[in-house]
């Protein structure tokens, strides 16, 4: 069970890390980033213990929930109508919500929070908290350390900002396609 949960939108879009363009994979290199910030900020123990919340995509676009190579926990609200709902499921379920702490702006998950006892944190003060951390030293759990520029072979052209990913996600989704191949080795 998560001891740090968070709104994942909410968060996303009080942050910087949306960016100016709303090029054609705009959300989803928004949604990395934050990622990425979570894998370069928050401890290994605490990225274990970590779940973010996302809206689901549109019916059949949802991708599944996913443990990132760093630890940290992601899933879409596939089965309900919105994120919130997910939330407050997962705060109601959680067998000792004394020891979560749920990040969101959004005053129904606040409530919910404290109706059970969780901490409650502001998702602007969280970002704030997390900008003040020193960026985490190893590239195994820093994946921003080691983004890797793609060329699309489309357009033979260098790939844009958000069609970026980190070694450790490339090397994450060619395991699931490759099961037999060894990871690499973090430089």
């Amino acid at each position: 069970m998560p001891k740090l949960l968070i709104d994942g939108y909410n968060v996303l879009f009080q942050s910087q890390l949306v960016g100016r363009g709303r090029g054609r994979q705009w959300l989803p290199a928004a949604r990395n980033r934050l990622m990425q910030l979570l894998a370069s900020r928050l401890t290994p123990a605490e990225l274990s213990t970590t779940q973010v919340v996302f809206d689901a995509p549109r019916v059949g676009q949802a991708p599944p929930a996913v443990t990132q190579p760093s630890g940290l926990s992601i899933c879409y609200a596939v089965d309900h109508h919105e994120a919130d709902d997910l939330l407050e499921k997962i705060m109601r379920e959680h067998p000792t919500p004394k020891q979560l702490t749920v990040v969101s702006s959004d005053q129904r998950i606040r409530r919910c929070a404290r109706a059970q006892r969780a901490t409650s944190m502001d998702s602007q003060a969280f970002l704030d908290q997390l900008e003040r951390r020193p960026a985490s030293p190893t590239p195994a759990t820093n994946p921003a350390q080691t983004v890797l520029s793609l060329v699309d072979p489309a357009q033979g052209d260098l790939a844009t900002d958000e069609s970026l990913l980190s070694a450790v996600e490339v090397d994450y989704w060619l395991q699931q396609f490759q099961p037999n191949r060894q990871p690499t080795e973090p430089q």
